[in-house]
């Protein structure tokens, strides 16, 4: 699809897009040789400058190049060309501030069918330095507000790849709301054990977890990693309402996704605590 893209050439947006596409020009090829046709002369040599331009940014793996000039509801036309390196990222914090007021607590990520959930400040930085290599693409909700703006301030890099924000995507189909609120529309989509814990509740079980109390941070990582592996379900979602909206292109048909295992649990008593069901004594001498 990034190649049937016209967006990111100077001076055309969605209407002069979709009249290209209407027109039967589809492709950069068709644009390259059709393009006096369709513009005047000076735009039309604008549009063959940045086609060249195009090519060989795809050419050379510099997909920021597009991330950039797309546009955030776009973005997405980008997922074939990143889908051996697509990092999914979800993270908790110890409020709504962004450092120094506040920082994260655990991350989880989804990169190449296995799942990392850190909370150690050094184990956290090491992961995202390895993603910042390797990683073509984030795929997110709601990360183009809070968690890639909150990294950058954290630790200092860069995170220039492309991003999907689901949010974002969805919102473009007319689903909005949060995480939890989507995620709830398809039924198909994994089930999680922590789906009554909220990002109030994550903040809240930091502070046990500080606390000392037994299990909140295996449940907090349980919430993290449940937040990020239903985000290459959805992503698979947003894709096909894409095939059925741009039937034109046969989109190709996205494998379901394979879920990543998560190996901790929401612990019944911490859950109990959350709930005020239980009360919790802090031992002596802690």
């Amino acid at each position: 699809m990034l190649q049937s893209s016209f967006l990111h050439l100077p001076g055309i947006g969605e209407t002069t897009e979709r009249a290209l596409w209407d027109q039967g020009v589809r492709h950069w090829d068709d644009l390259e040789s059709m393009a006096g046709e369709v513009f005047g002369a000076k735009k039309a040599q604008k549009c063959l400058v940045g086609l060249e331009e195009s090519r060989a940014a795809l050419e050379a793996g510099e997909l920021g190049f597009f991330g950039e000039r797309l546009g955030n509801a776009h973005t997405w036309r980008m997922i074939p060309s990143c889908e051996d390196s697509i990092a999914y990222l979800d993270i908790e914090t110890t409020g709504l501030g962004f450092p120094p007021v506040s920082h994260s607590t655990t991350v989880a990520v989804s990169f190449r069918g296995e799942l990392f959930v850190e909370h150690e400040p050094q184990k956290k930085r090491a992961l995202f330095e390895k993603l910042e290599r390797e990683a073509k693409m984030w795929v997110t909700f709601n990360g183009l507000c809070f968690d890639l703006p909150f990294l950058r301030r954290e630790l200092g890099l860069k995170f220039a790849q492309p991003h999907v924000d689901l949010r974002v995507w969805f919102n473009k189909h007319g689903l909005k709301g949060g995480l939890k609120k989507i995620q709830l529309g398809f039924p198909q989509v994994h089930q999680r054990s922590s789906m009554d814990i909220d990002g109030f509740d994550a903040v809240r079980l930091w502070r046990m977890h500080k606390r000392g109390v037994p299990g909140a941070l295996e449940t907090l990582m349980t919430y993290n990693a449940e937040d990020t592996i239903v985000l290459e379900s959805l992503m698979c979602i947003a894709w096909q309402m894409e095939r059925d909206r741009l039937t034109e292109f046969a989109l190709p048909e996205r494998a379901e996704a394979k879920l990543p295992v998560i190996t901790t649990r929401v612990h019944e008593s911490v859950y109990d605590l959350l709930r005020g069901r239980a009360s919790w004594e802090v031992p002596d001498g802690w």
